[in-house]
């Protein structure tokens, strides 16, 4: 059964889209970002109502941060506070998904430009030769193995188009930007720069807007077909029944989750092929293709050229476009990667690159598995620290620690590579239907009652995985302080 949040959510998703038609008409610039931020701010009511309030109070306390403190310090500021108000609502506020997801999202934007805001501010503040120091070192950390496969693959392209910000945002175009109506129901996230340039780019009208929203609409369709149908036949409140525990045994309680996987998978799948349909018919992330668009970032190569097909319509109309900054999964990956961090690098793309770019990047200081630490942390505490999030969480970090653990001590890419990657793959589907669970109930007593059924089986294993990991360590070392001697 559809409740009225369901209706609301998309109803105002495809209202959006049919929109988007109108909103990409519009000519004059002031006329389009009030449209827009009207619209959005009509969605946040319809979604979120009372709690509309929370949204008002978390972007202006952003708003102060940003323009009353020290411009230096203004990205520790803002998420500190905003993440703090995250918790708070997460255990003093009874709300839906669709109400956090707003309040998720508006939290990215205000963040991601105050991080946005800061680098503009050092790189102003640097001089010419610490400039270019900066730009290899950022070349450097964008190769880091933990980020997104595309980021990490274009990184050294970075430097394009992290040019600071030549003006910085008023009260208004704070509103604006937090508020706007495109992405504001779920994702994917783009930074302040994208949503400056939209306004000055003639990009929305020359791509093919119309055709890629009705192969998503079709997408979204069959999905939501398929979708429907798992949740007909696998109820997710058998998990609340006591028949499930006593009737059934522990393999049938643990194999049960594969198709509630599967449904997660399609409902979220379906959720952001209608979010980037309100993208694609308001002409909104379209990029020349030369461009190399990354999901979260943007163009990432021959900012020259965008430039110039700026000012220049022949030059604009002599370009092939692409929605590749849109791009939220990659499904062959998902299908077929066999480590966990191949599933996480394509999943929800955009907002892996916002995580990877303010948290995991800006601590480059600390070693690697503390960067991934903190990155995990801020993923936790952005999502809702529950017990649910914190066992995904904290699943998640120890399984692609062992994962690089066994890639060092063993050959697992040569001679042996097919044997490994089978075993890496079925270890990560294991620990995936494992956290289903934790995906798709909200009650934690539940949560409870099922792992203590199945024994944290997972959990189990890898608690053997790590011993044999480290017995291993030992072994080896060891046996290289013996050579020594001899």
């Amino acid at each position: 059964m559809l409740a009225l949040s369901d209706v609301i959510y998309f109803g105002s998703l495809l209202v959006c889209i049919t929109l988007g038609g109108y909103y990409k008409k519009i000519e004059n610039i002031n006329t389009k970002r009030n449209y827009g931020t009207g619209l959005g701010v009509l969605i946040t009511c319809m979604l979120c109502g009372p709690s509309m309030a929370h949204s008002v109070l978390m972007v202006w306390g952003n708003i102060i941060i940003i323009k009353c403190c020290n411009k230096l310090y203004i990205h520790h500021l803002s998420i500190a506070y905003t993440w703090l108000y995250l918790i708070y609502m997460t255990y003093n506020i009874d709300f839906t998904y669709y109400v956090m997801w707003v309040h998720q999202a508006i939290a990215l934007r205000l963040v991601g430009l105050a991080f946005e805001i800061t680098l503009a501010e050092k790189t102003r503040r640097q001089p010419p030769t610490a400039k270019g120091a900066q730009a290899s070192k950022a070349i450097k950390l964008s190769k880091e193995p933990e980020v997104n496969s595309d980021v990490a693959s274009k990184g050294s392209n970075h430097r394009l188009n992290d040019l600071p910000l030549m003006t910085d945002p008023t009260a208004i175009d704070i509103i604006s930007y937090a508020y706007y109506f495109i992405g504001l129901h779920k994702g994917p996230y783009y930074r302040w720069k994208t949503f400056n340039e939209h306004f000055k780019t003639p990009f929305g009208v020359l791509g093919d807007c119309r055709i890629i929203t009705e192969h998503k609409l079709k997408k979204a369709l069959v999905c939501s077909l398929l979708y429907l149908i798992l949740r007909f036949k696998f109820p997710t409140q058998v998990y609340y029944e006591n028949d499930f525990y006593f009737k059934h045994g522990t393999d049938y309680r643990y194999l049960y989750n594969i198709p509630q996987m599967l449904a997660y998978v399609l409902q979220y799948q379906v959720v952001i092929l209608l979010c980037t349909s309100v993208y694609t018919e308001a002409g909104f992330g379209v990029y020349p293709t030369k461009t190399q668009p990354l999901p979260g970032h943007g163009p990432s190569a021959r900012y020259s050229l965008l430039q110039l097909a700026t000012v220049k319509e022949q030059v604009a109309l002599e370009q092939e476009y692409n929605f590749a900054m849109l791009r939220s999964f990659e499904n062959e990956k998902l299908l077929i990667g066999p480590r966990m961090r191949d599933t996480l690098r394509c999943w929800d793309m955009s907002t892996r690159y916002w995580f990877w770019a303010h948290t995991y990047k800006g601590i480059s200081k600390a070693n690697k598995e503390v960067r991934s630490a903190l990155s995990f942390l801020a993923w936790t505490v952005w999502c809702g620290p529950t017990l649910q999030q914190l066992i995904i969480s904290s699943t998640l970090w120890v399984h692609l620690h062992l994962e690089n653990e066994y890639d060092d001590l063993y050959d697992t890419h040569v001679l042996l590579k097919i044997p490994w990657d089978i075993g890496f793959s079925i270890m990560r589907l294991f620990c995936l239907a494992y956290l289903t669970p934790c995906l798709i109930l909200r009650d934690s007593t539940v949560i409870l009652r099922y792992y203590n059924s199945i024994y944290w089986v997972y959990h189990v294993v890898l608690f053997f995985l790590i011993l044999g990991a480290v017995v291993v360590h030992k072994e080896r070392f060891m046996s290289r302080h013996a050579t020594v001697v001899v």
